[in-house]
């Protein structure tokens, strides 16, 4: 099951004052200041086979978007939003993997048709008092992927969401020449390169999954 709530974090921030240097006076001291800075937390659980499930925290704030294990001293991905830069952090080795964006524009090749099946549950019970949906996403009649989503629920964590796909899909668009012709297939093409965010088009996913189970 998935989880999500809302609440303000509390950013410790030290604005240093600066003045004239008078003898036999010390400088005033640095003025502790804090800004509320709101942030959206998501966490799901993933499963993949043959592991045990493991949690999936996603914070969303107006400048950033990070990924991690669900604790603060985890390994994390942070998304930049006003750069679209990526960072990969990785504690035991002491290293950031930065990734520039390249913005990367192409159009869906014209033999490739996305459609989406919404499939009915009257008795699905509502979440935050709204109705989920479950749609099926397919390419070419083949499905890809599968979501019961909320609409109008996080907005702003879903907008930032979607930034952080999009630059994902842009990157891979540039980079799809390095990918094996066998692994470019209508499902990989649009789910990764072409259409990254079509699973948030009807709000955010509280369950996705594919062929190879839940994440």
């Amino acid at each position: 099951m998935y989880k999500f709530f809302r609440y303000d974090w509390l950013l410790g921030l030290t604005m240093v004052m600066l003045g004239t240097a008078c003898s036999q006076s010390e400088a005033p001291p640095a003025k502790q200041t804090k800004q509320v800075v709101d942030v959206s937390i998501i966490l799901y659980e993933e499963r993949e086979a043959g592991i045990d499930p493991y949690p999936v925290r996603i914070l969303v704030s107006p400048e950033y978007v990070r990924f991690d294990d669900g604790y603060d001293e985890s390994d994390f991905v942070l998304f930049d939003r006003g750069s679209r830069m990526l960072f990969s952090v990785t504690h035991e080795n002491h290293s950031v993997l930065e990734i520039r964006n390249h913005p990367f524009i192409g159009s869906l090749p014209p033999d490739i048709t996305l459609t989406e099946d919404r499939v009915e549950d009257d008795n699905a019970p509502p979440i935050a008092g709204k109705k989920p949906v479950h749609v099926r996403y397919l390419a070419n009649e083949t499905p890809c992927y599968q979501t019961i989503s909320v609409s109008g629920l996080l907005n702003n964590a879903v907008a930032g969401l979607i930034e952080y796909e999009t630059a994902l899909g842009e990157r891979q668009l540039g980079n799809l020449q390095s990918v094996p012709d066998t692994m470019q297939t209508p499902c990989f093409l649009s789910r990764y390169a072409y259409a990254p965010e079509r699973h948030y088009t009807h709000g955010l996913p509280v369950q996705i999954w594919d062929e190879t189970g839940f994440y």
